[in-house]
């Protein structure tokens, strides 16, 4: 019976890049789209643009 197998030396750790930051951005409005928009909407885009600054914003 032939076992083939990759050999390491230790534990394997899962490698993890975040490449979100360069693809989301934050969400801009004009003055209509406030007026439009419900409350539950406008949260949403506050919670992501805190995100994206809190994540991605550069120094």
């Amino acid at each position: 019976m032939l076992i083939a197998s990759c050999g390491t030396t230790g534990p394997v750790k899962p490698e993890v890049i975040d490449t979100a930051c360069d693809w989301v951005r934050p969400i801009y409005l004009n003055a209509h789209d406030i007026d439009v928009m419900d409350m539950q909407t406008k949260r949403a885009v506050l919670v992501h643009n805190q995100t994206w600054q809190n994540n991605c914003q550069k120094l």
